[in-house]
Protein backbone atom coordinates (compact mmCIF):
# COMPACT_ATOMS: atom_id res chain seq x y z
CA UNK A 1 0.00 0.00 0.00
CA UNK A 2 1.71 2.92 -0.95
CA UNK A 3 1.91 6.30 1.39
CA UNK A 4 -0.52 8.31 -0.17
CA UNK A 5 -3.21 5.58 0.44
CA UNK A 6 -2.29 5.50 3.76
CA UNK A 7 -2.59 9.28 4.54
CA UNK A 8 -5.88 9.35 2.77
CA UNK A 9 -7.14 5.93 4.36
CA UNK A 10 -5.91 7.63 8.12
CA UNK A 11 -7.80 11.04 7.23
CA UNK A 12 -11.20 9.25 6.28
CA UNK A 13 -10.80 7.70 9.87
CA UNK A 14 -10.38 10.71 11.88
CA UNK A 15 -13.42 11.98 9.91
CA UNK A 16 -15.54 9.50 10.80
CA UNK A 17 -14.38 9.29 14.23
CA UNK A 18 -15.53 13.16 14.29
CA UNK A 19 -18.51 12.85 12.93
CA UNK A 20 -19.16 10.23 15.28
CA UNK A 21 -18.25 12.77 18.39
CA UNK A 22 -20.24 15.32 16.69
CA UNK A 23 -23.29 12.85 16.85
CA UNK A 24 -23.03 11.45 20.51
CA UNK A 25 -22.30 15.24 21.33
CA UNK A 26 -25.66 16.26 19.68
CA UNK A 27 -27.50 13.12 21.35
CA UNK A 28 -26.00 13.96 24.92
CA UNK A 29 -27.35 17.74 23.85
CA UNK A 30 -30.81 16.60 23.61
CA UNK A 31 -31.09 14.40 26.09
CA UNK A 32 -29.57 17.33 28.17
CA UNK A 33 -32.36 19.20 27.52
CA UNK A 34 -35.02 16.54 28.07
CA UNK A 35 -33.59 16.32 31.57
CA UNK A 36 -34.12 20.19 32.07
CA UNK A 37 -37.02 19.89 30.89
CA UNK A 38 -38.11 17.19 32.92
CA UNK A 39 -37.06 18.64 36.26
CA UNK A 40 -38.97 21.44 36.33
CA UNK A 41 -40.93 21.41 39.67
CA UNK A 42 -44.11 22.26 40.28
CA UNK A 43 -45.15 22.03 43.95
CA UNK A 44 -48.55 22.59 45.27
CA UNK A 45 -50.01 22.76 48.50
CA UNK A 46 -51.33 19.55 49.88
CA UNK A 47 -52.34 17.09 52.92
CA UNK A 48 -49.51 15.01 52.20
CA UNK A 49 -50.72 12.00 54.68
CA UNK A 50 -53.81 12.05 53.10
CA UNK A 51 -52.35 11.93 49.20
CA UNK A 52 -50.16 9.43 50.14
CA UNK A 53 -52.54 6.85 51.65
CA UNK A 54 -54.36 7.85 48.41
CA UNK A 55 -52.27 7.34 45.91
CA UNK A 56 -50.48 3.71 47.70
CA UNK A 57 -53.98 2.51 48.19
CA UNK A 58 -54.59 2.48 44.78
CA UNK A 59 -52.50 -0.31 44.49
CA UNK A 60 -54.76 -2.54 47.03
CA UNK A 61 -56.73 -4.76 44.77
CA UNK A 62 -53.77 -5.59 42.50
CA UNK A 63 -51.64 -6.55 45.91
CA UNK A 64 -54.78 -8.77 46.43
CA UNK A 65 -54.90 -10.31 43.70
CA UNK A 66 -51.68 -11.51 43.84
CA UNK A 67 -51.52 -12.27 47.29
CA UNK A 68 -49.23 -9.64 49.20
CA UNK A 69 -49.30 -8.45 52.72
CA UNK A 70 -49.51 -4.66 51.92
CA UNK A 71 -49.68 -2.28 54.91
CA UNK A 72 -49.86 1.52 54.71
CA UNK A 73 -49.25 3.58 57.44
CA UNK A 74 -49.39 7.29 57.94
CA UNK A 75 -48.30 9.53 60.81
CA UNK A 76 -49.58 12.06 61.72
CA UNK A 77 -52.96 11.18 59.71
CA UNK A 78 -53.52 14.54 58.61
CA UNK A 79 -50.66 17.03 57.66
CA UNK A 80 -50.20 20.08 55.11
CA UNK A 81 -47.10 20.67 53.33
CA UNK A 82 -46.02 21.52 49.32
CA UNK A 83 -44.63 18.38 47.16
CA UNK A 84 -44.47 17.99 43.36
CA UNK A 85 -47.72 15.57 43.22
CA UNK A 86 -46.74 14.19 39.45
CA UNK A 87 -43.02 13.42 40.50
CA UNK A 88 -44.46 11.85 44.17
CA UNK A 89 -46.82 9.84 41.63
CA UNK A 90 -44.19 8.65 40.12
CA UNK A 91 -41.79 6.80 42.67
CA UNK A 92 -44.95 5.73 44.41
CA UNK A 93 -46.17 4.16 41.29
CA UNK A 94 -42.76 2.87 40.26
CA UNK A 95 -41.71 0.96 43.54
CA UNK A 96 -45.11 -0.38 44.08
CA UNK A 97 -45.26 -1.83 40.73
CA UNK A 98 -41.42 -3.66 40.50
CA UNK A 99 -42.14 -4.73 43.97
CA UNK A 100 -45.30 -6.30 43.28
CA UNK A 101 -44.50 -7.70 39.85
CA UNK A 102 -41.14 -9.43 41.29
CA UNK A 103 -42.79 -10.78 45.30
CA UNK A 104 -42.21 -13.68 46.15
CA UNK A 105 -44.59 -16.09 47.81
CA UNK A 106 -46.37 -15.06 51.01
CA UNK A 107 -45.03 -11.18 49.69
CA UNK A 108 -44.78 -8.17 51.88
CA UNK A 109 -44.74 -4.60 51.44
CA UNK A 110 -44.99 -2.08 53.84
CA UNK A 111 -45.00 1.90 53.02
CA UNK A 112 -44.49 4.44 56.33
CA UNK A 113 -44.95 7.86 55.92
CA UNK A 114 -43.79 10.23 58.87
CA UNK A 115 -42.76 13.48 59.51
CA UNK A 116 -39.30 15.41 61.29
CA UNK A 117 -39.58 17.07 64.43
CA UNK A 118 -39.55 20.41 62.44
CA UNK A 119 -42.06 19.42 59.95
CA UNK A 120 -40.19 20.78 57.29
CA UNK A 121 -39.39 16.89 55.77
CA UNK A 122 -41.30 13.90 54.96
CA UNK A 123 -40.28 10.36 55.57
CA UNK A 124 -40.96 7.89 53.05
CA UNK A 125 -40.25 4.11 53.80
CA UNK A 126 -41.23 1.12 51.47
CA UNK A 127 -40.45 -2.26 52.33
CA UNK A 128 -40.59 -5.66 51.21
CA UNK A 129 -39.40 -8.97 51.45
CA UNK A 130 -38.54 -10.00 47.97
CA UNK A 131 -35.83 -9.40 45.44
CA UNK A 132 -33.43 -6.84 44.18
CA UNK A 133 -34.74 -4.29 42.39
CA UNK A 134 -34.08 -3.77 39.28
CA UNK A 135 -31.30 -0.92 38.15
CA UNK A 136 -33.58 0.60 36.00
CA UNK A 137 -36.08 1.53 38.09
CA UNK A 138 -33.64 2.56 41.12
CA UNK A 139 -31.92 4.60 38.68
CA UNK A 140 -35.11 6.21 37.43
CA UNK A 141 -36.61 6.65 41.50
CA UNK A 142 -33.02 8.07 42.24
CA UNK A 143 -33.71 10.97 39.39
CA UNK A 144 -37.13 11.73 40.44
CA UNK A 145 -36.04 12.09 44.17
CA UNK A 146 -32.98 13.94 43.28
CA UNK A 147 -35.73 16.59 41.00
CA UNK A 148 -37.59 16.88 44.26
CA UNK A 149 -34.76 18.13 46.34
CA UNK A 150 -35.05 15.09 48.32
CA UNK A 151 -32.46 11.90 49.65
CA UNK A 152 -32.78 8.59 48.63
CA UNK A 153 -31.51 5.44 50.56
CA UNK A 154 -31.62 1.68 49.12
CA UNK A 155 -30.42 -1.30 50.66
CA UNK A 156 -31.34 -5.27 49.90
CA UNK A 157 -29.98 -7.64 52.04
CA UNK A 158 -30.14 -11.60 50.81
CA UNK A 159 -33.51 -13.04 52.01
CA UNK A 160 -34.97 -9.91 53.96
CA UNK A 161 -35.40 -7.74 50.82
CA UNK A 162 -35.48 -4.51 50.01
CA UNK A 163 -35.81 -0.76 52.33
CA UNK A 164 -35.73 1.95 50.59
CA UNK A 165 -36.01 5.54 52.47
CA UNK A 166 -36.72 8.50 50.82
CA UNK A 167 -36.83 12.53 52.32
CA UNK A 168 -38.64 15.00 50.73
CA UNK A 169 -38.47 18.71 51.86
CA UNK A 170 -42.12 20.11 52.37
CA UNK A 171 -42.03 23.65 52.96
CA UNK A 172 -42.47 26.00 50.15
CA UNK A 173 -39.26 27.72 51.29
CA UNK A 174 -37.30 24.96 50.14
CA UNK A 175 -38.06 24.73 46.99
CA UNK A 176 -37.57 28.63 46.60
CA UNK A 177 -33.94 28.46 47.41
CA UNK A 178 -33.96 25.75 44.99
CA UNK A 179 -35.13 28.00 42.23
CA UNK A 180 -33.04 30.99 43.22
CA UNK A 181 -29.66 28.79 43.21
CA UNK A 182 -30.60 27.08 40.46
CA UNK A 183 -30.73 23.08 41.90
CA UNK A 184 -33.73 22.32 39.99
CA UNK A 185 -31.01 22.11 37.13
CA UNK A 186 -28.83 19.79 38.95
CA UNK A 187 -27.67 17.23 37.00
CA UNK A 188 -28.41 13.61 37.22
CA UNK A 189 -26.78 11.49 39.87
CA UNK A 190 -26.22 7.97 39.65
CA UNK A 191 -25.57 6.22 43.08
CA UNK A 192 -22.35 4.88 43.83
CA UNK A 193 -23.56 1.41 45.58
CA UNK A 194 -25.72 0.96 42.30
CA UNK A 195 -23.80 -2.08 39.31
CA UNK A 196 -24.75 -0.73 36.09
CA UNK A 197 -25.64 -3.58 33.29
CA UNK A 198 -26.74 -0.99 30.61
CA UNK A 199 -27.01 -3.76 28.20
CA UNK A 200 -30.02 -5.68 30.58
CA UNK A 201 -31.87 -2.78 30.81
CA UNK A 202 -35.17 -3.64 28.96
CA UNK A 203 -37.63 -0.43 27.55
CA UNK A 204 -41.04 -0.57 26.76
CA UNK A 205 -42.31 -2.01 23.81
CA UNK A 206 -42.63 0.33 20.88
CA UNK A 207 -39.77 3.08 22.25
CA UNK A 208 -38.33 4.84 19.59
CA UNK A 209 -34.17 6.22 19.49
CA UNK A 210 -34.68 9.64 20.73
CA UNK A 211 -38.13 9.57 23.06
CA UNK A 212 -37.78 10.35 27.12
CA UNK A 213 -37.42 6.36 28.13
CA UNK A 214 -38.51 7.27 31.58
CA UNK A 215 -41.59 9.09 30.44
CA UNK A 216 -42.37 6.25 28.40
CA UNK A 217 -42.39 3.73 31.15
CA UNK A 218 -43.86 5.73 33.45
CA UNK A 219 -46.90 6.43 30.84
CA UNK A 220 -46.73 2.72 30.53
CA UNK A 221 -47.08 1.94 34.20
CA UNK A 222 -49.73 4.60 34.78
CA UNK A 223 -51.87 2.71 31.92
CA UNK A 224 -51.54 -0.11 33.61
CA UNK A 225 -52.36 1.46 37.19
CA UNK A 226 -55.53 3.57 35.58
CA UNK A 227 -57.19 0.42 34.40
CA UNK A 228 -56.86 -1.77 37.35
CA UNK A 229 -58.45 1.36 39.39
CA UNK A 230 -61.37 1.38 37.11
CA UNK A 231 -61.75 -2.18 37.04
CA UNK A 232 -61.92 -1.79 41.12
CA UNK A 233 -64.16 1.21 40.88
CA UNK A 234 -66.47 -0.71 38.58
CA UNK A 235 -66.67 -4.02 40.89
CA UNK A 236 -67.61 -1.49 43.44
CA UNK A 237 -70.63 -0.81 42.24
CA UNK A 238 -71.65 -3.81 40.84
CA UNK A 239 -71.01 -5.62 44.32
CA UNK A 240 -73.76 -3.02 45.90
CA UNK A 241 -75.73 -2.99 42.47
CA UNK A 242 -78.73 -3.86 44.06
CA UNK A 243 -78.28 -1.10 46.88
CA UNK A 244 -80.25 2.13 46.30
CA UNK A 245 -77.98 3.96 49.45
CA UNK A 246 -74.78 3.14 48.57
CA UNK A 247 -73.65 6.72 48.02
CA UNK A 248 -70.34 8.02 46.83
CA UNK A 249 -69.12 8.77 50.75
CA UNK A 250 -69.26 4.34 51.07
CA UNK A 251 -68.26 4.41 47.26
CA UNK A 252 -64.99 6.67 48.71
CA UNK A 253 -64.06 4.27 51.41
CA UNK A 254 -64.49 1.33 49.84
CA UNK A 255 -62.23 2.70 47.42
CA UNK A 256 -59.87 3.46 50.43
CA UNK A 257 -59.94 7.45 49.26
CA UNK A 258 -61.51 10.55 50.35
CA UNK A 259 -64.77 11.89 48.39
CA UNK A 260 -62.59 14.97 46.37
CA UNK A 261 -60.05 12.55 45.52
CA UNK A 262 -62.76 10.38 44.03
CA UNK A 263 -64.24 12.65 41.98
CA UNK A 264 -60.79 13.77 40.70
CA UNK A 265 -59.39 10.20 39.83
CA UNK A 266 -62.78 9.53 38.14
CA UNK A 267 -63.16 12.81 36.59
CA UNK A 268 -60.00 12.36 35.19
CA UNK A 269 -60.09 8.64 33.58
CA UNK A 270 -63.30 9.20 32.52
CA UNK A 271 -64.72 12.79 31.66
CA UNK A 272 -67.66 11.80 34.24
CA UNK A 273 -68.54 12.83 37.81
CA UNK A 274 -69.26 10.00 40.25
CA UNK A 275 -73.12 10.17 40.18
CA UNK A 276 -73.06 9.63 36.37
CA UNK A 277 -70.11 6.79 36.16
CA UNK A 278 -72.47 4.60 38.78
CA UNK A 279 -75.82 5.52 36.91
CA UNK A 280 -73.90 4.73 33.88
CA UNK A 281 -72.75 1.22 35.16
CA UNK A 282 -76.08 0.92 36.55
CA UNK A 283 -78.08 1.43 33.14
CA UNK A 284 -75.15 -0.93 31.32
CA UNK A 285 -76.45 -3.81 34.35
CA UNK A 286 -80.26 -2.96 33.16
CA UNK A 287 -79.73 -3.68 30.00
CA UNK A 288 -77.90 -7.18 30.69
CA UNK A 289 -80.97 -7.92 32.67
CA UNK A 290 -83.45 -7.25 30.28
CA UNK A 291 -81.56 -9.31 27.75
CA UNK A 292 -81.05 -12.11 29.68
CA UNK A 293 -84.58 -12.03 31.49
CA UNK A 294 -87.11 -10.05 28.73
CA UNK A 295 -89.79 -10.79 30.87
CA UNK A 296 -88.90 -8.90 33.44
CA UNK A 297 -90.92 -5.68 34.40
CA UNK A 298 -89.07 -2.31 34.40
CA UNK A 299 -90.12 -1.47 37.97
CA UNK A 300 -88.59 -5.14 38.60
CA UNK A 301 -85.13 -4.29 36.62
CA UNK A 302 -85.01 -1.01 38.15
CA UNK A 303 -85.08 -2.02 42.01
CA UNK A 304 -82.44 -4.82 41.01
CA UNK A 305 -79.92 -1.75 39.55
CA UNK A 306 -80.27 0.15 42.87
CA UNK A 307 -83.22 2.70 41.81
CA UNK A 308 -86.18 3.16 44.06
CA UNK A 309 -88.54 5.48 42.21
CA UNK A 310 -89.03 3.52 38.80
CA UNK A 311 -89.85 6.86 36.98
CA UNK A 312 -86.00 8.32 37.87
CA UNK A 313 -85.03 5.26 36.39
CA UNK A 314 -86.95 5.73 32.88
CA UNK A 315 -85.44 8.84 32.89
CA UNK A 316 -81.94 8.06 33.71
CA UNK A 317 -82.29 5.07 31.18
CA UNK A 318 -83.41 7.40 28.66
CA UNK A 319 -81.00 9.82 29.38
CA UNK A 320 -78.55 6.96 28.50
CA UNK A 321 -80.03 4.94 25.97
CA UNK A 322 -81.81 7.73 24.29
CA UNK A 323 -85.08 5.75 24.48
CA UNK A 324 -86.65 4.58 27.38
CA UNK A 325 -86.42 1.59 29.11
CA UNK A 326 -90.50 0.14 27.47
CA UNK A 327 -89.11 0.60 24.05
CA UNK A 328 -85.80 -0.85 24.63
CA UNK A 329 -87.21 -4.02 26.47
CA UNK A 330 -89.97 -4.25 23.41
CA UNK A 331 -87.44 -4.38 21.21
CA UNK A 332 -85.41 -6.78 23.28
CA UNK A 333 -88.17 -9.26 23.34
CA UNK A 334 -88.63 -9.52 19.32
CA UNK A 335 -85.05 -10.38 19.34
CA UNK A 336 -85.89 -13.27 21.22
Amino acid sequence: MSITNIVLISIIALLLIYCSKLKLRQKSDHEKALLLESQQLQVSNNDIMEYMRDISSQFIPYMEDKGIDFSIKCTPETMMGWIDIEKTDKIVLLLLSEMGKHAVKDGKIAIDVDTNPSYDHINFRVRDNGPKLTNMCLLMVHQLVYMHQGTINASYYEGQGNTIVIVLPIKKDAFQLANTSGATSTAFHIPSNVELHVPTIELPEGYKEGENPLDAIIQQAYVSADQEYLKRATRCIHEHMSDSDYDREAFAADMGSSVSTLYNKIRALTGKNITNFVRDIRIKKACQLAKANPDLRVSDIAYQVGFKDPKYFATSFKRVMGVQPKEYFLKVREMK
